[in-house]
């Protein structure tokens, strides 16, 4: 365990209206599916709002994405390395 590395915020999903803030495709692009937290509309099922694996919004019901957890950051915070992997994770100061 890494004290340092507590969170005080919960860890969440971003919003469709997060998510396009990016207003950056290859941010967005991971070459994965992965859920937002926002729903699109219901009928029969929730249908949400995804992000396909080339950084295009879409939505579905289906239930074979993956989610991508996201964090805030405060102002000032600089990235240093990793590239968010197991091995490598992310390392922010």
């Amino acid at each position: 365990a890494n004290p340092k590395a507590k969170l005080t915020y919960k860890v969440g999903l971003m919003s469709a209206p997060e998510m396009n803030l990016l207003n950056n495709i290859n941010i967005r692009k991971t070459w994965q599916d992965y859920w937002l937290a926002s729903p699109n509309y219901f009928y029969d099922y929730a249908y949400v709002h995804f992000v396909d694996a080339f950084g295009d919004f879409s939505f579905e019901y289906s239930s074979m994405f993956g989610v991508r957890p996201a964090v805030s950051l405060a102002t000032g915070t600089r990235y240093s390395e990793g590239d968010g992997s197991i091995a490598h994770p992310y390392v922010v100061n």
